[in-house]
């Protein structure tokens, strides 16, 4: 029903404005919303939380993939005093380390999917519930 009123909310005029113009069409309703600075502020800085976890899980990607790259391509030796195998073990914990970094910012992501979008921002400033 509020998609026929605005339909029907549409002006037109005639051509006589311009000579490039055939139609005009005005759809410029709106809803106000007015919230106080202090209010918005809070909604926004939890929002920003919440969408910070959608891209969270591409650095402790790209640092497992590496870890993981270089436990698998290198000749681990003798460095600094610190035997081959304590190299190795280092790599594996820093990959184990990284790939449950990974799986905890994944799991975090899905967790927030929703809470993380422009309808569920603007449905928070509106106080209302999403539809």
């Amino acid at each position: 029903m509020e998609n026929n009123e605005q339909i029907a909310s549409f002006e037109t005029s005639d051509a006589s404005e311009s000579r490039f113009v055939n139609e005009r069409r005005s759809n410029v309703k709106s809803d106000l919303i007015e919230i106080t600075e202090d209010k918005l502020e809070n909604i926004l800085l939890k929002h920003l939380k919440k969408m910070g976890t959608r891209k969270g899980w591409l650095a402790p990607l790209g640092l497992f993939i590496s870890v993981v790259l270089a436990n698998v391509s290198a000749a681990f030796t003798e460095k600094f005093g610190i035997p081959a195998n304590t190299w190795e073990a280092v790599f594996i914990l820093a990959a184990i380390g990284s790939g449950i970094w990974l799986v905890a910012s994944l799991i975090a992501m899905w967790l927030n999917w929703k809470e993380s979008t422009t309808d569920f921002l603007i449905c928070q400033i509106k106080d209302s519930e999403q539809e």
